[in-house]
């Protein structure tokens, strides 16, 4: 049985890079003007909507956008909240198992975190949707089916990017010039853990 130290405390710095480029994500994604914007010059984002599923990422706002109702908006918090967990769960667990990750496991934790986190948060909206339209079995399963596709495909796509950045800030970190900080502060306090 092995023995090893770990912070409870400690959210580190990859995760929690990645924890705030989600919320990044899911705050753009809830404000029209951009989000407008880029489904103007980019009217593929818009595909997901036309054909009755969630858009791509769980947006995050703070009141419902023009005639949506108070419910669709409540959809979408729950929806992006959601993500936000599954992803907080999701590193959480990669920084009990390797607290210093490299680049490259940084990248495909940053890459699994982000696709599971938006399936997640789009499956909430997804169910909502199919009740929002009374639909029957069939056309329920073929949302939450199709719903699940496009947010993989989504969250792989965002998940590189967020991936990218996680890399670089586990490369940064372990640079042997981060390692000789002199100003660095003193570990915290750890509570050993047993496997």
């Amino acid at each position: 049985m092995s023995t090893r130290t770990v912070d409870p405390l400690s959210f580190r710095r990859v995760p929690l890079t990645v924890f705030v480029l989600l919320v990044l994500a899911a705050v753009l994604a809830g404000i029209w003007p951009i989000a407008g914007l880029l489904a103007t010059w980019v009217p593929a984002l818009i595909v997901p909507e036309a054909a009755g599923l969630p858009s791509l990422i769980p947006p995050l706002r703070l009141w419902p956008l023009g005639g949506t109702t108070w419910a669709f908006w409540l959809s979408d918090t729950v929806g992006a909240l959601v993500m936000l967990a599954i992803a907080a769960v999701q590193l959480r667990a990669a920084t009990t198992k390797r607290p210093d990750p490299g680049p490259g496991r940084a990248f495909g934790t940053a890459v699994g975190a982000t696709t599971l986190a938006i399936i997640g948060g789009n499956l909430v909206r997804s169910v909502f949707l199919s009740f929002a339209v009374n639909a029957d079995l069939g056309t329920y399963l073929g949302q939450v089916v199709a719903g699940v596709a496009v947010s993989a495909l989504t969250g792989a796509l965002l998940g590189c990017l967020v991936g990218a950045v996680a890399a670089v800030v586990a490369a940064v970190r372990r640079s042997p010039a981060a390692d000789a900080a002199p100003d660095a502060a003193p570990a915290p306090a750890a509570v050993p853990v047993i496997e």
